[in-house]
């Protein structure tokens, strides 16, 4: 098994690899040295940026009990140019039992791009495919998966989902479940999967609104109003799907096991499981934040606003995924 290298910057738009990238370098680190010999630093609460003076102060600390030690810092793009000199200062006299991860989700500061070439650490760059191409992708990881993704499957997939590579993921993942190893899912399964139903279509925008993504909960809702979709029974399907995942973030907050919380929240099992899931990087305040803003558009379309209640619903999904106005 080759031997971890010192230093390793990890960038890019594609999360899903990136995560990946990261699972397998910590899977590493704990296996060779144990669970106490990693290090991470991450924004908290998934905002600001890593603490950079406290990976400085990890760096030359020593270990009397690991022969190896290991840093993560995640995030590092949101740095600002002072944060970077400091770190990039400390790259080139990194001790010999340290191995240093970097990750940058998205296009990787220059500076630190050139300090870690200086040094000649690992760099691996992910670019998340363009969505065009995506289809294409899907097939290829699909096969990865053990299952065959018909073409007119996967592009059906991208224009219903989106081009986000992680909530694809997400749902090869399932497929490959449903499929087997070495079966298939065709254009016409999908159809009976994940035909545009109320409930379904309903879940996938409750989905992005947990992943703050405004745009991908925009265009969902725009295709459910076209479909002739009530705002009120959306209003409803919605404040159900997102009281759950406020009760499961409060719980694992207080450190429940993910399955007790599964368990807990008279769910089909799977689709507790993938809520929880979704739940990683959730913020249980945003979610009641986000519940708030439902409330508030069933008063507007009560008749509590001078506006539509299209607008109203579009207001809304804006201020659930945490965009600005």
């Amino acid at each position: 098994m080759a031997e971890l290298q010192p230093l390793y910057l990890i960038a890019g738009t594609d999360g899903a690899k990136i995560d990946a990238t990261r699972a397998r370098l910590r899977a590493r680190a704990e296996r060779d040295g144990g669970a106490a010999s990693l290090q991470i630093f991450e924004p908290g609460e998934g905002r600001g940026a890593p603490d950079h003076e406290a990976l400085l102060a990890a760096i030359p600390a020593m270990s009397l009990t690991e022969s190896r030690r290991y840093l993560l810092a995640d995030g590092v793009e949101r740095w600002r140019e002072p944060q970077l000199e400091q770190v990039v200062a400390a790259l080139g006299d990194l001790p010999p039992e340290l191995s240093l991860v970097l990750i940058a989700r998205d296009k990787a500061p220059a500076t630190l791009l050139r300090a870690v070439k200086a040094v000649n650490g690992e760099i691996h760059e992910f670019e998340a495919p363009r969505a065009r191409d995506m289809p294409r992708v899907l097939v290829a990881d699909a096969k990865g998966l053990g299952f065959r993704l018909e073409p007119a499957a996967a592009r059906m997939l991208v224009e219903r989902m989106g081009a986000n590579p992680q909530r694809l993921r997400n749902e090869l993942e399932r497929l490959a479940l449903w499929a087997g190893d070495g079966g298939e899912v065709t254009a016409s399964d999908l159809d009976a999967m994940i035909a545009d139903t109320s409930e379904a279509a309903v879940w996938a925008l409750a989905d992005a609104l947990l992943e703050r993504d405004a745009a991908g909960a925009l265009r969902i809702a725009e295709r459910l109003i076209a479909q002739g979709e009530n705002i009120t029974g959306l209003i409803y399907g919605l404040a159900s799907r997102l009281r759950k995942a406020r009760a499961a973030a409060e719980m694992l907050a207080e450190g429940m096991a993910p399955k007790q919380v599964e368990s807990s929240l008279g769910m089909h099992p799977y689709a507790a499981k993938q809520l929880v899931r979704r739940l990683h990087d959730v913020d249980a305040g945003e979610l009641r934040e986000a519940t708030i803003a439902l409330a508030d558009l069933e008063v507007w379309c009560r008749g509590g606003a001078d506006y539509s209640d299209d607008l109203a619903l579009t207001l809304t999904l804006r201020a659930a995924a945490g965009a600005s106005a």
